[in-house]
C-alpha cells in the first residue's frame, strides 16, 4: 500500500464530473434547462486495486450565451467512490477527506475547442463507519465567453482526465489521485449553447 498508489486511483471520476459542470459554466448567460449525467471512471486504490467511481454532475445548461461576457454558475457532484474505498480508508484509520479537484471541460464551436479549466472544492467529509465512501462537492465556475468567439452552437463535453489533491487525517496525509474515464467511449457531451 503505498501514497502512490492512493494518489493515483481515489478521487479522479470527481475531477472529470467537475470538468462537465465547467462548461456548462462557460455557457451559461440566457435561460437554463437542469442537466444530468452520470459517468464512471476507473483508478487504482491502495490494496484493493483498481475500482470503479462513479460521479453524478448536477448542473444548468443555458440555452444562450454573448461573448465577452461574464458568467459565473453554481454545480454540484455527486461521487461515489465505493464500498471498496471506504473499506481501504477506514482500514488506515481515516475518518474525514477532504481536497482539491482540477480538470477542465471542452468546448467546441466553429470547428475550434477551447478547454475551461475547473477547480471544485471537496469539503470535509467524514468516513463512513461502513459502506460506500460518497460525497457531494459544489462550487461554481467564473468565466468569461472570450470575445471574438464565433456566433453558433457550442458543445460542451468532459475531459477524460482529472487530478484530485486529498488531504485525510490519517497515516496517508495529503497526496494526488489521477483518473480515467471508464469505458473511454461513454457520451460526455453536457449539452448545447447558442453563443450570439
Amino acid at each position: 500500500m503505498t501514497e502512490t498508489l492512493v494518489r493515483k486511483r481515489r478521487f479522479r471520476g470527481i475531477g472529470l464530473a467537475t470538468l462537465l459542470a465547467g462548461a456548462v459554466a462557460v455557457l451559461s448567460a440566457g435561460p437554463a434547462a437542469a442537466a444530468e449525467k452520470s459517468l464512471t471512471f476507473k483508478g487504482g486504490f491502495p490494496l484493493i486495486g483498481d475500482q470503479q467511481v462513479t460521479v453524478v454532475v448536477n448542473a444548468e445548461i443555458p440555452a444562450t450565451a454573448t461573448a465577452g461576457e461574464p458568467i459565473s454558475v453554481p454545480f454540484s457532484l455527486d461521487v461515489d467512490a465505493g464500498q471498496a474505498a471506504g473499506d481501504g480508508l477506514r482500514l488506515v484509520g481515516a475518518t474525514k477527506i477532504s481536497g482539491t479537484i482540477t480538470s477542465k471541460v471542452n468546448l467546441a464551436i466553429g470547428g475550434q475547442s477551447v478547454a475551461i479549466p475547473i477547480e471544485l472544492p471537496i469539503p470535509e467529509t467524514p468516513v463512513p463507519a461502513e459502506g460506500s465512501l460518497k460525497f457531494t462537492a459544489q462550487g461554481q465556475v467564473d468565466f468569461t465567453v472570450p470575445a471574438g468567439t464565433p456566433a453558433g452552437e457550442a458543445t460542451s463535453s468532459v475531459d477524460s482526465a482529472a487530478t484530485t489533491h486529498v488531504v485525510t487525517d490519517s497515516g496517508l496525509g495529503e497526496f494526488d489521485v489521477d483518473l480515467a474515464l471508464d469505458p473511454p467511449d461513454q457520451d460526455t457531451t453536457l449539452g448545447t449553447t447558442t453563443v450570439g
